[in-house]
């Protein structure tokens, strides 16, 4: 049954607790502390036998460093102190750390131990369930793990990034950061490397499956699950068979369910695991309830029951009841059936959400429909209906409450931003006040020079408004441009699209076509890690003067965030779109960048796509949307092969058929025929 595999699929147990274990690692920077590095090793390790013990064996440690000067080390070790205060009965303890943790960011610039810093601050936040916080807190971590050069680091935080945006449905950068940690591990050889590469191939796993993704979550299953038992990581062996289960039920290959229950049944119990057992049980009976087969779905429930009544499983056994009331409806015993689905029903409104209780109802009017009772069932889905409207504005309601909590601490920091500005303007006045109070004494004092005073007074106020006015176009000219590239930045394209908006208006939709062109530097990570991040920043910049060569006046380049660029061609000819990104890729590609006699090769990859789109009005379509869009056609160029871009010309559906794919499964629009997609290579075509 649908409403049950949805609730067993929530035992699936990827916490962040699993991914502490994960630490082990060497040290690289040379902010580092050898003997305390591997002392940690050591309580790592302790800490998957004996916790007591190694909680004993970290509190000595703390007290014994507390003031080591290697802030890397530190770092580790004040994260780990943070770490198991998390759920302390005390929790000024973990914030008083954390306090410790973000002052000493304050003065040192080595990028792992910030990385430590800052991703543990939002390792805290998560704890918390306070997601809106840690995802306005993520992009300050990103920065910092980009120059990150510990791999241990790189693999943790990225996974803890991945796990963040999987939690507020960002899955194409919740995929992103996953392979950043894939790339972290496959630098390692150690004890833990095979670990934490099966713990993000589960991750990974459940990204699919959330994205209903199924052929590729059911490949990721299967080899994570082969690997879990290879390496006898019993947990993770447990989840990946009920995530095939699940998998199996939700594409009605019941037939299938029923063979990978059984098979995790018999493995969960060889574990030991009863509630593991428990569960396979009644996944199993589900399945078999789905295939028609009452009397065998009927036993299992039984010892399932007997089961969970003896581990004192309170949820389980009313669920259990609430099946088997729906085996005695189909075979006849309507009345004590439908007696027992409607206890069931009040007992799950009462513990469960309403995004959880709602399949109930559609198993409530099927026991009406097997029992002629077709007047009841109609009441019951209508009830179904009501409910699942109420729940989809809920859900509207609380995005949209989240993201103007975002908003509104964003705007928070840049308001005391402007402050800050306003103060020191404040100050600049005041003195000038204050010079002036000094000079018209003087003048009373000393009429003899009064001129001359007069004529400095002037000079020193002219000089004053001078600086202040050339203050001023430093600020104007900073808020609107990238201080590295000199391109535009994010505020300025806001302020572009604003003012696009009102003429759009003011022209009665009558505008021209507008080309989103979203690029970014193959292997940057990598120059970065090869040539050091000045020659990084040295690529950006000849980068940025390129685009900027071959774009026309009127088109708009953007840094969009790392090594990211948005190119925003105005009134662009469609028939002129081939050759234009052409020429782009070949100005990136075909002349290596030049970096103290080093001849640095550089392409990139993007996604393209027209605003409006497809003729789709911009109050339905806008130009945020179309970004997501935009994105997700880079990720395919960047995971087909990389110096190239996907362009996105057309839909060959309506958009209403369309609009849920192209927000969140771009590959399955374009797999399901959707789109009239193209892809145009640099020079030499794809690289690997």
């Amino acid at each position: 049954m649908t409403s049950m595999l949805l609730r067993c699929f929530a035992f699936f147990r990827f916490t962040l607790s699993l991914c502490a274990l994960l630490y082990l690692a060497p040290a690289y920077a040379s902010d580092v502390d050898a003997e305390l590095e591997q002392a940690l090793d050591n309580y790592v390790q302790l800490g998957q036998s004996d916790e007591k013990a190694a909680n004993a064996m970290l509190v000595k440690l703390w007290q014994n460093n507390e003031t080591n000067s290697a802030v890397k080390s530190w770092a580790r070790l004040a994260s780990y102190m943070a770490s198991n205060n998390f759920d302390a009965e005390h929790p000024e303890k973990k914030q008083a750390f954390l306090q410790l943790m973000l002052k000493k960011a304050e003065t040192t610039e080595n990028s792992d131990a910030l990385a430590e810093i800052y991703g543990t601050e939002i390792h805290a936040l998560l704890f918390e369930r306070k997601i809106n916080d840690a995802i306005i807190k993520a992009d300050k971590l990103q920065f910092y793990l980009e120059r990150a050069s510990d791999p241990r680091i790189r693999y943790f935080y990225n996974n803890l990034l991945g796990y963040l945006f999987r939690q507020d449905s960002q899955y194409s950068r919740a995929l992103e950061h996953y392979i950043e940690a894939l790339d972290a591990v496959a630098e390692t050889d150690n004890e833990a490397t095979v670990r934490r590469r099966t713990v993000l191939n589960v991750a990974i796993a459940h990204v699919h499956a959330e994205l209903k993704n199924w052929p590729q979550a059911k490949e990721q299953a299967k080899i994570t699950l082969d690997d879990a038992i290879k390496y006898g990581f019993k947990s993770f062996a447990i989840d990946m068979y009920i995530l095939q289960g699940y998998i199996a039920g939700y594409q009605k290959q019941f037939d299938d369910a029923v063979q990978i229950n059984k098979l995790g049944a018999a493995y969960a119990e060889e574990q030991g695991d009863e509630l593991a057992v428990l569960t396979f049980e009644n996944n199993l009976a589900s399945s078999y309830i789905e295939l028609g087969r009452f009397d065998v779905a009927k036993a299992i429930f039984l010892q399932a029951l007997e089961r969970a009544e003896r581990l004192k499983d309170e949820y389980s056994v009313e669920l259990i009841k609430f099946n088997l009331a729906y085996i005695q409806v189909v075979q006849g015993e309507h009345q004590a059936g439908l007696a027992q689905m409607k206890a069931g029903m009040k007992y799950f409104s009462e513990k469960d959400s309403k995004a959880q209780f709602e399949p109930n109802y559609e198993w409530l009017a099927k026991a009406y429909a097997a029992a002629g009772m077709y007047k009841e069932q109609a009441e019951t889905l209508l009830e179904q209906m009501a409910l699942q409207e109420e729940i989809r504005a809920n859900e509207r309601e609380t995005r949209l409450n989240e993201l103007q909590n975002r908003y509104d601490t964003k705007a928070k920091v840049q308001q005391i931003t402007i402050l800050e500005q306003e103060n020191g303007l404040k100050a600049q006045l005041l003195e000038n006040q204050q010079l002036q109070q000094k000079l018209t004494m003087l003048f009373v004092l000393l009429m003899l020079f009064a001129a001359i005073s007069l004529f400095q007074l002037y000079r020193k106020v002219r000089q004053s408004n001078r600086k202040l006015y050339e203050t001023n176009k430093q600020l104007a000219f900073q808020s609107q441009r990238d201080p590295l590239t000199g391109l535009y930045n994010r505020r300025a394209l806001q302020q572009h699209m604003q003012l696009r908006a009102l003429k759009r208006r003011e022209q009665d939709e009558k505008v021209h076509l507008t080309g989103l062109l979203l690029l970014d530097i193959d292997f940057f990570k990598r120059i970065n890690d090869h040539y050091g991040h000045a020659a990084g920043d040295a690529v950006l910049i000849e980068i940025a003067q390129r685009l900027q060569a071959v774009c026309r006046e009127q088109d708009i380049v953007v840094r969009w965030g790392g090594e990211e660029v948005l190119v925003l061609l105005d009134k662009i000819v469609p028939g002129q779109v081939d050759g234009f990104i052409s020429r782009i890729m070949h100005a990136i590609a075909d002349t290596p960048v030049t970096y103290e006699q080093h001849h640095i090769a550089v392409s990139a990859s993007g996604g393209f796509i027209h605003l409006p789109f497809a003729g789709i009005s911009e109050d339905k379509l806008d130009w945020e949307k179309v970004m997501q869009i935009v994105d997700m056609a880079l990720y395919l160029s960047k995971a087909h092969g990389r110096n190239q871009v996907c362009l996105i010309n057309d839909l060959k559906v309506p958009f209403e058929q369309a609009e849920a794919l192209l927000y969140t499964d771009l590959t399955g629009a374009i797999r399901d025929g959707m789109l009239d997609v193209k892809t145009i290579s640099g020079p030499g075509g794809p690289v690997s």
